[in-house]
């Protein structure tokens, strides 16, 4: 799939620091006889039962600080054979700021964390010599070439951060944006306001947008907001990372590029005068009662209210937001004459240029008589 996503992937052109992996998960396997869950690091045995002879395998957890500070959970199971790491590279590289980490150095900070562990009875079955009995975990030069492949991807968090300079633009601006192949969205407030939306499934891609100053800060009025994907290993091995060897800013920002293209938010949407402003673009295509639908309906989305509403008839209502530049979903105070789009490449919010922006295009048949005859009036 990934030669499918060529034409998708763009350059990062501003806010670089803030595109990258947030969290990472990996799956290797272990010397057993060197791996015996015994350091005092782990803080948690067990015994899970299974159905295959024997009926049980053994395992061990805990977690520690690692490199730079960063938190790493690590686990010990299938009776040592196997360990599973996860932890947060960004906060490695940068543990007291907010930027994200390169791809590209996944790799050196994965070998300083398998270290780390091999200290503490977390040992790679790679690192020993089984001809000369040579112990090399602190010296990667001399580990095999091809130990990479047996370092599993089971889940990468690929973040894109953004930055609104407009007041008016917050998460719940996007509410009425349609997701392609996503019928629902999730949606999780703070005092009453929409700060993150959710769509997508755990098990496979997972996308989120939230206000990231919010939720990292405490300033709900930062303007910093995040697109983030969790994919996990389903969706890596389809799109073509099973291995550490395959993670590389060329196959994980095309990913990123992908999930957001097809996400629809990078669709113009305006702020700024308020209601005032859309009551009079809505006159020039509604009836008074139809005016009055149109706002009920941007209020029930903004505040989260159910609608019950034929399809076909929301559907109309929602063109003639479009056509005059507003969605489903924005405060009605958020209405204006400038209307904004998301540039991931920057990884800013830019006012939409005049060439671009909606215009009122008239039509033979007119809009008000389109509704009426929808809704059997």
């Amino acid at each position: 799939m990934l030669d499918n996503l060529l034409d998708s992937y763009q350059s990062f052109t501003g806010h670089t620091e803030y595109a990258g992996i947030d969290k990472i998960r990996i799956t290797y396997p272990l010397d057993k006889e060197l791996s015996d869950g015994s350091d005092d690091l782990f803080t948690k045995h067990g015994v899970r039962k299974t159905l295959a002879k024997g009926g049980e395998l053994q395992y061990a957890k805990g977690s520690v600080p690692g490199p730079n500070g960063d938190n790493v959970f690590f686990e010990v199971k299938n009776n040592a054979s196997t360990a599973v790491v996860e932890f947060n590279p960004s906060r490695s590289l940068d543990p007291d700021g907010s930027t994200l980490c390169s791809p590209d150095l996944i790799d050196n900070l994965v070998i300083a964390v398998i270290r780390y562990l091999g200290r503490h009875t977390v040992v790679p079955i790679w690192v020993i010599d089984r001809h000369t009995g040579e112990f090399v975990l602190e010296n990667p030069d001399l580990w095999p070439v091809n130990w990479r492949k047996s370092v599993e991807i089971n889940r990468i968090d690929c973040a894109r951060d953004i930055y609104s300079p407009y007041l008016g633009f917050g998460t719940r601006s996007l509410l009425g944006l349609k997701k392609p192949n996503f019928t629902t969205d999730t949606l999780f407030r703070n005092n009453g306001n929409v700060e993150t939306i959710t769509w997508g499934r755990k098990n496979n891609v997972r996308h989120s947008f939230y206000n990231k100053s919010l939720k990292h800060d405490k300033e709900a009025k930062g303007g910093w907001y995040r697109f983030e994907i969790q994919m996990t290993t389903h969706f890596l091995k389809n799109n073509g990372i099973a291995s550490l060897e395959d993670v590389t800013s060329g196959n994980v920002f095309r990913l990123l590029w992908h999930r957001w293209n097809v996400s629809n938010l990078d669709t113009a949407i305006s702020i700024g005068e308020g209601q005032a402003n859309l009551v009079v673009q809505l006159r020039k295509h509604l009836s008074g009662n139809q005016v009055q639908t149109f706002l009920g309906l941007a209020v029930s989305y903004f505040c989260g209210f159910p609608v019950e509403m034929h399809q076909k008839t929301l559907k109309t209502y929602r063109e003639v937001g479009k056509k005059i530049g507003f969605n489903f979903g924005q405060s009605l105070d958020s209405y204006g004459n400038i209307q904004i789009r998301i540039d991931f490449a920057r990884g800013e919010l830019v006012e939409v240029e005049q060439e671009d922006s909606l215009e009122f295009a008239q039509t033979e048949t007119d809009i008000s008589g389109n509704i009426l005859e929808k809704i059997g009036a």
